[in-house]
């Protein structure tokens, strides 16, 4: 049975029609159908009822799909593995990561590049659940460095680090007098957040929710750089994690503890379980888990 027709029958599964599969794969209607018909012929079994209206698998068709689809996917995974084996220390390695870790990260990539100066490092914002999944799982990043712990029986999620979120204000800013806040003194302030599909300001909301406060939210911000330039205008202030806001802080701005048993957060390491890496890759993960 040769894989290209696989290739073929998840192609039609995927986009639910002959025309639509045959123009995504390049090839003609005709040639399509042909190696359609001819596994069919080959395992002796209908996978599609062909009908005029509508498109539907057959029950063989719907088991030949699941099982032929694992097939291309462990096929995908061990011809990746097998490329980047053989080109060893030449590689691109792509890795998705929160901003957060950006501060942290910049060191691993000296030491590491001190090491494997031939390889390439590309990173990608990687922010949500499923899109952490479908990168991992589509091959599409290496490993990914997320405040999610993914629980998938084809993902590992290690611990990196647990962090506290903190308050970021305005140095002339009332709170500016205070050791520490509490959830309660938002109460009359205007709040500045991320979008609230990310984790992070999802969090952030659960934890007034859970102290029965309504945060006052004027303002919702995709970038946490941007976050930090309207608290230094004096637009609100800002609640995030420790990690981002440490570094490279405006002259103009400080930082309080927040304290909330609600308002901390782990980070994780997430990589494709039995998914096989070069030693230049291993040796990055290393770093990642001892240098954060």
């Amino acid at each position: 049975m040769e894989l290209r027709k696989m290739y073929y029958f998840d192609a039609i599964v995927k986009y639910q029609s002959f025309s639509r599969a045959a123009k995504a794969l390049h090839i003609s209607q005709p040639s399509l159908s042909n190696a359609i018909k001819s596994l069919e012929r080959e395992i002796n079994a209908p996978l599609i009822e062909r009908t005029t209206k509508q498109f539907r698998l057959t029950e063989f068709g719907q088991q030949f799909y699941e099982r032929s689809n694992n097939l291309i996917k462990q096929y995908e995974v061990m011809n990746t593995e097998l490329i980047e084996l053989a080109k060893g220390e030449q590689l691109e390695i792509r890795l998705g990561m929160i901003e957060s870790a950006n501060h942290w990260f910049s060191k691993v990539m000296v030491a590491y590049q001190k090491l494997y100066p031939n390889n390439q490092i590309v990173l990608i914002d990687t922010l949500y659940n499923q899109t952490v999944r479908q990168a991992l799982l589509g091959l599409h990043v290496h490993g990914v460095i997320t405040n999610q712990q993914i629980v998938d029986i084809e993902i590992k999620s290690e611990l990196l680090y647990n962090e506290p979120y903190v308050v970021l204000i305005k140095n002339d800013h009332r709170f500016a007098m205070k050791e520490s806040l509490t959830l309660v003194d938002f109460i009359e302030e205007v709040l500045i957040i991320g979008m609230t599909e990310f984790q992070t300001s999802a969090q952030i909301l659960k934890a007034f929710e859970l102290e029965n406060i309504k945060p006052r939210i004027q303002y919702k911000i995709e970038r946490f750089e941007m976050i930090k330039v309207l608290v230094e205008e004096g637009l609100g202030i800002a609640i995030l994690p420790q990690h981002y806001v440490t570094q490279h802080l405006s002259e103009n701005l400080l930082i309080r503890p927040v304290q909330s048993e609600f308002l901390n957060r782990n980070v994780y390491l997430c990589t494709m379980k039995n998914r096989t890496f070069p030693k230049s890759i291993l040796k990055l993960f290393e770093f990642i888990k001892t240098m954060h």
